[in-house]
């Protein structure tokens, strides 16, 4: 599929630009439709391995596929909120940027994630990602509905001559034409659950200090899964097997050099489309029954469960004060329905406003962020104890992760059933909720539930 060259969009780039500030190029070209942006993900293999993203929405209505980086940003400077810090490379990015783009999810759009604690030192694995980790794409493959779109990102210089974009395009040709690389997820040797003993221990203390405090209603502990492979493992064989194994979830995949940070989610953060707030609230689990008269036995005792019940409630009430700060006209859902994922199924309800003219998606997505469904109550406390608490760093796991463009439209979804992988070393994330009256053993089971649907994609045994 060739694609044809914006000679004109190009040469106003040019006088756009200065030797000290480079324009950004974004064109957009419309692709035919049976372009698949997955199987485009796993043939760019070859040419971008290492500086790939895959997203897509739970509905399937929108998809993202990246490979190349044009520019990143990378939250390195503890002086400077990651949050603020992006904010400002957004506003400075649009200013330099000669664009066709008139499709939302087009254009110029960072994909990325940010840090679930910035105030937690970052441990060895999580390096490469610091605080917040986001690329603008070299090529950007859109699917809204059945439509196909290609955004090309470019940085432009006053003397570039047309050779830069033909250039481009034989890239972009390549992947085209490249053969669908073998995956498989079979390199899998060993899975071993840590901390387990500790986990029990920390959720007894916790308890405890819930039931001394009048202040203190949630927190959110997590544990870890490591695991080993014989080889390193094919991030679009991960990725296609979380779309064929998992269902009313975010999909998205995001690596770095030799690391691979990827998941199937739940749950949505925010999500901002011009004036428009889409938040939900998701807390609360049970199994799912291997019978379709025991899930519906599951299902119904969820949803009438006291313990799960309240959890769910602090999240809504977290929620709605918080978008009452940056929204009018907020509307929840009248009581919770069931969310059902393959091996988990959740309480859930949906949250929709009308955003202020002055407020844009990041500062609604950091003062969520986290709710208590990843931290706790109060979301101060909660993640003050969680830092005492808890040996190693969440990294990316709980943090929000998704895209944003430079209107600041955008989406972010909370990075849970995730896990991290780094050469053939990985390790998967599954946290719970800790209320006063929680039972450790169970708590400890309920994340053991957890860990299956990633487990289930990379190849392990599953209960």
């Amino acid at each position: 599929m060739g694609i044809t060259l914006p000679l004109a969009l190009f040469e106003q780039a040019k006088r756009h630009a200065t030797k000290d500030k480079p324009a950004l190029l974004s064109w957009v070209h419309e692709c035919p439709q049976d372009l698949a942006p997955h199987l485009l993900y796993q043939k760019a293999k070859d040419a971008f391995s290492g500086e790939r993203f895959f997203w897509q929405n739970p509905e399937m209505t929108l998809t993202l596929a990246g490979f190349g980086v044009t520019e990143q940003y990378l939250a390195a400077d503890k002086a400077k909120d990651a949050f603020s810090g992006l904010e400002d490379k957004i506003n400075a990015l649009k200013l330099r940027t000669v664009t066709n783009a008139t499709e939302k999810g087009t254009g110029p759009l960072y994909f990325g994630g940010f840090k679930f604690d910035p105030e937690r030192e970052t441990d060895k694995e999580w390096q490469a990602f610091k605080d917040g980790l986001f690329y603008l794409p070299l090529f950007l493959v859109t699917k809204k509905g059945k439509e196909v779109f290609l955004t090309v990102n470019l940085v432009v210089y006053p003397d570039d001559e047309v050779k830069k974009l033909e250039a481009v395009r034989g890239q972009w040709e390549k992947i085209i034409d490249a053969k669908r690389p073998e995956m498989e997820v079979d390199a899998l040797i060993t899975a071993k659950e840590l901390e387990t003993d500790e986990f029990l221990e920390n959720a007894r203390d916790i308890i405890a200090l819930l039931k001394d405090s009048e202040d203190l209603h949630k927190v959110v502990l997590s544990r870890r899964m490591g695991l080993r492979f014989s080889k390193q493992i094919d991030s679009g064989a991960v990725l296609q097997k979380m779309m064929d194994t998992q269902e009313n979830s975010y999909f998205f995949v995001m690596e770095k050099g030799a690391a691979l940070f990827f998941g199937a989610t739940p749950e949505r953060l925010v999500a901002v489309s011009e004036d428009k707030i889409h938040s939900s609230c998701v807390a609360g689990s049970a199994r799912r029954g291997s019978t379709k008269e025991e899930d519906e036995q599951l299902g119904n005792a969820l949803l009438k469960d006291a313990k799960n019940l309240r959890e769910h409630h602090y999240v809504v009430e977290m929620i709605e004060e918080t978008l009452q700060q940056f929204a009018d006209d907020l509307t929840i859902s009248s009581e919770p329905v069931l969310l059902k994922n393959r091996d988990i199924q959740h309480l859930y309800m949906n949250v929709h406003a009308k955003k202020r003219n002055d407020v844009n998606i990041l500062q609604i997505a950091r003062a969520l962020h986290p709710t208590p469904a990843l931290g706790g109550s109060p979301k101060d406390l909660a993640r003050a104890i969680i830092r005492m608490k808890e040996t190693s760093d969440r990294g990316f796991y709980g943090g929000p992760i998704g895209f944003i463009d430079t209107d600041f439209d955008g989406e972010f979804a909370v990075a849970i059933r995730s896990g991290l992988v780094i050469d053939a070393l990985g390790v998967l994330y599954a946290g719970c909720g800790i209320v006063s009256d929680s039972v450790p053993e169970e708590e400890l089971q309920e994340t053991k539930v957890k860990f299956q649907p990633m487990l289930r994609v990379l190849g392990g045994n599953v209960e």
